[in-house]
């Protein structure tokens, strides 16, 4: 049996900040290789990573559409009772209702729910994703670019994949209210736990406490909260990431005037080596996101054993426990909770090690060899991920 696994984000070199989806399709990459599951193709777009991180809106809707037409007809070329499709994207992702059509099982990643991030983020959820979803139903064919994408790709992809993979059950339940006629069983719980270790860091010194948060610098990503929380704080901010996607370079332009007066750095994006570094020389890390179906450097800062600061949205809720972390909902809260942290080293100290402990158990080549056995409808590879 052949895997097609379809990813709009795939092949970018850990240097490049393209985000989530980018980094799974890497690691299940390099997982299958080893494991060799079966046979597996990586269908990645003519344009470069770099390229598509510096696009506007405009040109990434241009750039879905040629990614969705070039994919589907890599897959049509394959005989279908010898293909499975694995789709890394919704948005990006392939013609689902063609390829059902044809008879390929697709399975679909669900790395961001696009009408639920959309409605967060553009209308502050002041019409929930069920709602938007019925009233845009029958309009779908007819939507225009950006709009497709959102609503009828979704729509599609709920439709006509044999299976959906998720991280959270939150991200599960939203989906059954969105489409209400899915088949639950279709929906496939499964966290992606900790990235495999590449080394160890060398901490560095500091004559402050640091607080460290890694990611792309994007508006979602909600660095502008840590900023304003810590104002006043004896502490070093390392807000680590590059100005990446639609309205990177105006929000990293924003950190560094609400920036001005404070200890921080910008030490831009990091990988390898310095990624190492920045968690061993760190006491805390924050994740301030508006919104995160997972959070693979949360897993990671835990797993270098830092206790966590995050906002609570479903990606944190789902990983942090009370024994390494503590959810905010609020500046005031976020700005407590770190108080809180470097106020007390002795605590800092046993929530890391509970982080390291949490984080080591849910290694990452379990969650591959779950998605790996639901392809090929063999959930005995894994019996259990945790949580």
């Amino acid at each position: 049996m052949k895997v097609l696994y379809t990813a709009a984000h795939a092949g970018a070199e850990a240097i490049v900040p393209i985000g989530g989806g980018g980094a799974i399709a890497r690691m299940l990459e390099q997982q299958w290789r080893r494991s060799l599951p079966f046979e597996l193709e990586i269908v990645r777009p003519q344009e470069t990573a770099s390229e598509i991180v510096k696009y506007t809106q405009g040109e990434y809707t241009k750039f879905c559409h040629r990614f969705r037409k070039f994919a589907t007809n890599r897959i049509l070329a394959e005989d279908p009772a010898q293909t499975i499709v694995l789709a890394n994207d919704i948005g990006e992702g392939p013609d689902f209702e063609l390829l059902e059509r044809h008879g390929y099982r697709v399975f679909t990643i669900w790395h961001v729910d696009v009408l639920a991030f959309v409605m967060k983020m553009y209308l502050g959820e002041w019409v929930s994703p069920e709602r938007a979803a019925r009233a845009m139903a029958p309009f779908e064919p007819w939507l225009p670019g950006p709009l497709r994408l959102v609503f009828t790709n979704q729509h599609r992809c709920v439709r006509c994949s044999t299976g959906h993979i998720v991280m959270t059950d939150a991200m599960k339940q939203r989906i059954l209210k969105c489409y209400p006629e899915t088949n639950p069983a279709k929906i496939h719980v499964v966290p992606w736990g900790t990235p495999e270790a590449a080394g160890v860091g060398s901490r560095q010194p500091s004559p402050k406490p640091v607080v460290l948060t890694l990611s792309r610098i994007s508006p979602e990503k909600g660095q502008h909260r840590l900023l304003e929380a810590a104002r006043g704080l004896d502490v070093k901010i390392r807000i680590a990431g590059e100005a990446a996607f639609m309205g990177g370079d105006a929000y990293l332009r924003r950190l560094r005037k609400l920036s001005q007066g404070m200890d921080i750095e910008f030490p831009g994006h990091l990988s390898g080596q310095a990624k190492l570094d920045a968690f061993a020389s760190a006491d805390i890390y924050a994740f301030p996101s508006v919104s995160e179906s997972y959070g693979l450097t949360l897993m990671e800062a835990l797993s270098h054993g830092l206790p966590a600061v995050a906002w609570n949205h479903e990606g944190a809720e789902a990983i942090l426990q009370p024994e390494f972390g503590t959810l905010v909902s609020s500046t005031s809260q976020l700005r407590a909770a770190i108080e809180q942290l470097l106020n007390d080293p002795a605590r800092r100290q046993g929530m890391g090690a509970a982080a390291k402990a949490y984080a080591q158990a849910r290694p990452f080549r379990d969650a591959a060899a779950k998605v790996a056995g639901l392809l090929l409808q063999r959930p005995g590879f894994v019996e259990e991920i945790r949580p």
